[in-house]
């Protein structure tokens, strides 16, 4: 069967993903436009989507998920972690190369995504022994020793990430109680100790995430401004480019981090619910994609790459609504970015190919 036949078949067969992706796309888009900023970050962002759906195309149509090799991994990932050791050195968390900044972190998401998932492929069951466990988890945390002293919100974020990913695979009930136990343990003798080490601002947005009242003018500014805005697009919400706390600019980080509350200033309630059932309705589809396949290395990379859209959201809204403390981790199709946006579509692109595999699935 030629590769356009399959392709029209997968596209007849995926039609409503697909245009949940397309509506998450074009969110996106005019989100960034609904900023009332210059026409620089608007077209800047439709760029970086057309990169990604040149690379997505690309990825989809002449790449096989499985062709890539153990060895391979294993040497990316160890580039990765000299880079990440050089960036930790200089106290930087982009790599800045010209005109062009990278965040490091997006990636190293993949890369882990496929080394662990390989590993796993390896084995051939979904039963990890201790030791086995105990390596798996070094790997996650090596990396995440050298984020942690320039990004401490993404470290705490990727290790949640893998840490319940593993948790689909076979980790050891006896290795997770005493992680567990060991764990609380920890927390409790060093709490005092990482408290004195936080930096002033990783301390206030603690302050502002149990007390934004208080700390309305300093600390809990941005989780303020972040609340007034989505708590004044109501139902309807106030129109495209007519959100007073994103137009006057007392929205901080509206590009990034609070791209969620821009959204909701402007559409309101309506508009995030449908966002949310676009974007849940792709989780969903991961979730089917991972069921079906037949081999375990699609069924793992798939689970992953939903695990880490999953997260990402729960951090992000969660954070900009108050529920969780701010952090730093931008929202897929709303938050502005070249590493964001290429990596989501990356990522999208090995789940798609996983789909367009259907000779794997049962």
């Amino acid at each position: 069967m030629s590769e356009t036949i399959r392709f029209k078949e997968f596209l007849k067969e995926n039609l409503w993903v697909c245009l949940a992706l397309f509506g998450l796309i074009l969110i996106n888009i005019i989100n960034q436009l609904s900023m009332g900023e210059t026409s620089g970050y608007f077209w800047k962002n439709v760029l970086w989507h057309l990169i990604g759906l040149v690379l997505f195309g690309l990825l989809l149509i002449f790449f096989d998920y499985r062709k890539v090799s153990l060895g391979f991994i294993w040497i990316v990932y160890s580039l990765m972690v000299f880079l990440l050791i050089v960036l930790a050195l200089f106290k930087k968390r982009w790599l800045v190369i010209g005109a062009i900044s990278i965040q490091p972190t997006e990636f190293l998401k993949i890369i882990l995504l496929y080394l662990l998932s390989l590993y796993i492929n390896k084995k051939k069951e979904l039963k990890l022994e201790n030791s086995e466990t105990i390596f798996l988890l070094g790997v996650i945390l090596l990396p995440l020793i050298f984020i942690l002293p320039v990004d401490l919100d993404y470290a705490f974020i990727i290790g949640t990430m893998f840490f319940s990913f593993l948790l689909f695979f076979g980790f050891p009930k006896r290795l997770l109680v005493g992680l567990v136990i060991l764990g609380l343990i920890l927390f409790i003798i060093l709490t005092p100790i990482m408290w004195n080490k936080l930096k002033p601002h990783q301390k206030g947005r603690i302050y502002g995430y149990l007390d934004p009242e208080k700390y309305y003018k300093t600390w809990g500014y941005q989780l303020s401004q972040s609340l007034i805005a989505i708590g004044s697009g109501g139902i309807k919400g106030q129109g495209l480019k007519k959100g007073w706390s994103t137009r006057l600019d007392y929205l901080p980080a509206k590009n990034t981090d609070l791209a969620f509350s821009v959204f909701a200033e402007a559409f309101g309630l309506l508009g995030t619910t449908i966002f949310l059932i676009l974007y849940g309705y792709l989780l969903y589809w991961g979730l089917m994609i991972s069921t079906k396949a037949k081999d375990l290395l699609g069924k793992a990379l798939s689970l992953g790459i939903v695990l880490i859209f999953m997260w990402q959201a729960f951090f992000n809204i969660g954070g900009a609504s108050g529920l969780l403390p701010m952090t730093s981790i931008p929202q897929p199709f709303l938050s502005y970015g070249g590493s964001i946006t290429i990596s989501t579509y990356l990522l999208l692109s090995i789940l798609f190919n996983i789909a367009f595999k259907k000779v794997f699935f049962k």
